[in-house]
């Protein structure tokens, strides 16, 4: 797919930076009150590379300063949304009962599509004049409408990722995270592009 070989590319410009943007970022996740944060100046950092421009740990602060309360605004909901999900998967995971076996399904799906949206979250909340969280998670979702094959392909790879650095911690190691956000706004800047040619 042309949108991983893009950012794919562009990873490799900044390769040393992303690793360590990457590993900063998962140490951020780890003590929680940096975490949304952290992910906004990854975000903010992968927009500056996709644009071919250099930045530096200045630069990442900067952005997670300017970006904290917005970032928070973004990352209570995602909170109590994950926090209940995995709650609620965890606590009554060996509940036996057809009904329970379909609500367990329900909140993995739930969870699932919850993380998809995010994964364009911040590319479209850096595009946007309107800012807002609703704005945002509307774009988000008119994205999925838009393009529903290439969303599913990027949320899939992300989820494999995701999966396999909670499992080994290598994508983590090699900047995955940088790169994931690298590829989200790839795809989001060539949905634009196209929606401002029409």
């Amino acid at each position: 797919m042309s949108i991983l070989a893009a950012a794919t590319r562009r990873f490799w410009d900044e390769y040393l930076s992303a690793l360590v943007i990457s590993s900063l970022w998962l140490l951020a996740q780890v003590l929680i009150i940096p975490g949304p944060p952290a992910t906004a100046a990854l975000f903010a950092m992968s927009r500056a590379t996709h644009d071919g421009q250099y930045w530096s740990a200045a630069d990442a602060w900067a952005a997670f300063r300017e970006h904290f309360w917005a970032a928070w605004r973004w990352g209570l909901p995602n909170l109590l949304v994950l926090g209940l999900g995995l709650y609620n998967l965890s606590v009554f995971w060996n509940v036996p009962g057809g009904v329970w076996s379909g609500l367990r399904w329900l909140w993995a799906v739930g969870l699932l599509v919850w993380l998809a949206l995010n994964l364009f979250y911040w590319p479209f909340y850096f595009a946007a004049d309107d800012r807002s969280l609703r704005n945002t998670y509307a774009n988000c979702a008119r994205f999925w409408l838009l393009h529903p094959a290439t969303a599913a392909v990027l949320a899939l790879v992300a989820l494999v990722i995701g999966i396999a650095a909670v499992s080994t911690l290598l994508p983590v190691v090699l900047g995955a995270a940088f790169w994931l956000a690298l590829v989200a706004e790839t795809a989001v800047r060539r949905s634009l592009t196209l929606r401002t040619a029409e």
